[in-house]
């Protein structure tokens, strides 16, 4: 590969360009999701300019937030579906990143999914869905070193449907509900990106082996068993509502 092309794919590889300040603290994370796929283009691979991508997540979130309605829950339990005091989301994602600002924006729908038939395996019967869409922008510190986070901001989440039913008919269908327990909602949050480390710098993790999340303070954050995806680091989305 030439080496042209190999500073590409470091560059990219982490979408980090430098922008100055550094990461104001997240918010506790009310809902926290992780990246299980990815496919990622480039507008020019000798130069590329906008790095667009779509991906596919996984994770959870508290009761009580725009995700995940209270009343959602308790028509669930209802139901016999017992989701305790979080419930599962799935999402799929699509965004655009310039490589120049580190800036750009994701859309996308998420859903809430609880276990039907196989209690086993991940829950996929779909009891809620909507819509989502955010801001975000690639950190750095005031050095310009590479920050393996992106801020999400302007967010905006809007449930579409409950077992089928829009928002807005809910009651016709469900005695108790109204729309106005289904409301739109707001977020924050971050995309921490995974690294591993050699020889004192940091290098884009391998599958199967340690890696890391960085810590609003600068803490490295080892990633868990459980935030990998068939043996590799995944990106993990914190939100707060």
């Amino acid at each position: 590969m030439a080496s042209k092309t190999k500073r590409m794919f470091a560059t990219v590889g982490l979408i980090v360009l430098a922008v100055t300040g550094v990461p104001a603290a997240a918010t506790a994370a009310s809902a926290t999701l992780y990246e299980l796929t990815e496919n990622m283009h480039l507008d020019n691979m000798s130069a590329p300019t906008l790095r667009t991508a779509s991906a596919a997540l996984q994770g959870t979130t508290q009761a009580g937030t725009p995700i995940c309605p209270a009343a959602l829950v308790t028509l669930l339990s209802t139901l016999g579906f017992q989701t305790g005091s979080t419930c599962t989301i799935t999402a799929f994602a699509e965004d655009s990143v310039s490589l120049q600002t580190g800036s750009g924006a994701f859309t996308g729908g998420f859903a809430v999914v609880v276990n039907a038939d196989n209690p086993v395996d991940a829950p996929e019967l779909v009891v809620m869905t909507g819509t989502f869409g955010a801001s975000m922008q690639v950190l750095a510190g005031a050095n310009g070193e590479r920050l393996p986070l992106i801020q999400i901001t302007n967010g905006t989440v809007t449930p579409t449907d409950v077992l089928g039913v829009p928002i807005a008919y809910v009651g016709l269908y469900f005695t108790g509900l109204t729309p106005e327990m289904f409301p739109s909602g707001t977020f924050g949050g971050m995309f921490r990106l995974p690294f591993a480390m050699h020889d004192s710098k940091k290098v884009k993790p391998q599958r199967n082996t340690d890696a890391f999340y960085l810590g609003d303070d600068g803490e490295f954050i080892r990633i868990q068993q459980n935030e990998t995806s068939l043996g590799y680091a995944t990106v993990r989305v914190e939100i707060g509502f």
